[in-house]
């Protein structure tokens, strides 16, 4: 009969307003000493990477058959491929970007009630956005030597900052979705889109001619590794969080990062479990 009640309490402990699950920052120090030794990680090991292709392979065979694949992208545009990757392009284009951070972010918060998954989606994005804006400074690699059919940005062409981006939003979310439900047909949906959206933005930016293709799959690299990134640097904070969880009684939303599993302890221990 305990057990039961006990059961019956977690539906509205879990979406209680006054719970005090919305005062809980996920990004406490141990997640921003990850975050940080992430970022010089990846700096350093993409920029290292695209001066390494430049002082060795750019004036050679691979550099050659990278312009071209650039330069048969051009040769095959029509009006037609132009508007679609156009609209390709928008998937992760700067507005756009951050609409649907903003956006996505906002709807969890008020859905779920807690603020890690807008954190993880936006922290991501930042995390991407800064790594891909410095090496590309550092690398300076030239664009593809076609007409561009967009403005270029001050950066340079290596790694594509919207490939990286691509998958830094959509795959995000896909992650997201996998910590709150393992209904094989919503997880395929958004894995679905996880893949397609940054392959067409990855061929709309070489159809373009504002990347190479090795530079989109630099990009492309870059937002799995943002992602792997800022993923342990917010199981490191949910860590932190967890050493004030008893006294605080805090929800499992706020203890944990994907709530279709439950938490080991909750069967073990009989005071954890009449807290959730």
């Amino acid at each position: 009969m305990l057990t039961s009640r006990r059961n019956q309490a977690v539906p509205r402990r879990e979406h209680s307003s006054r719970d005090g699950a919305l005062r809980v920052w996920p990004l406490r120090k141990p997640a921003l000493a990850v975050l940080a030794k992430g970022a010089a990680l990846l700096l350093a090991i993409w920029s290292a990477a695209g001066l390494l292709f430049m002082q060795f392979l750019d004036d050679g065979p691979i550099g050659d058959a990278d312009r071209a694949v650039a330069e048969w992208f051009e040769d095959e545009r029509t009006a037609r491929i132009n508007s679609v990757s156009h609209y390709g392009s928008l998937f992760s284009d700067t507005l756009v970007k951050v609409a649907l951070v903003a956006l996505v972010g906002a709807v969890m918060v008020m859905l779920v009630r807690r603020w890690h998954d807008a954190v993880f989606l936006a922290t991501a994005v930042i995390f991407e956005a800064t790594i891909f804006v410095i090496s590309s400074l550092i690398v300076g690699r030239e664009r593809p030597p076609v007409e561009q059919l967009d403005k270029a940005a001050p950066s340079g062409s290596f790694p594509s900052g919207h490939s990286a981006a691509a998958i830094a939003f959509y795959s995000s979310v896909f992650v997201i979705v996998g910590w709150h439900t393992k209904r094989p047909a919503i997880r395929v949906v958004f894995g679905a889109i996880a893949v397609i959206v940054p392959v067409v933005v990855a061929t709309s930016r070489v159809s373009r001619g504002m990347h190479h293709p090795l530079d989109v799959v630099a990009g492309m690299l870059l937002g799995v590794a943002s992602i792997l990134v800022v993923r342990a640097a917010l199981h490191a904070g949910t860590d932190a969080i967890d050493q004030e969880a008893e006294s605080r009684s805090l929800p499992d939303r706020v203890r944990r990062l994907d709530l279709t599993r439950p938490l080991p302890s909750a069967t073990h221990s009989p005071q954890a479990g009449a807290a959730r």
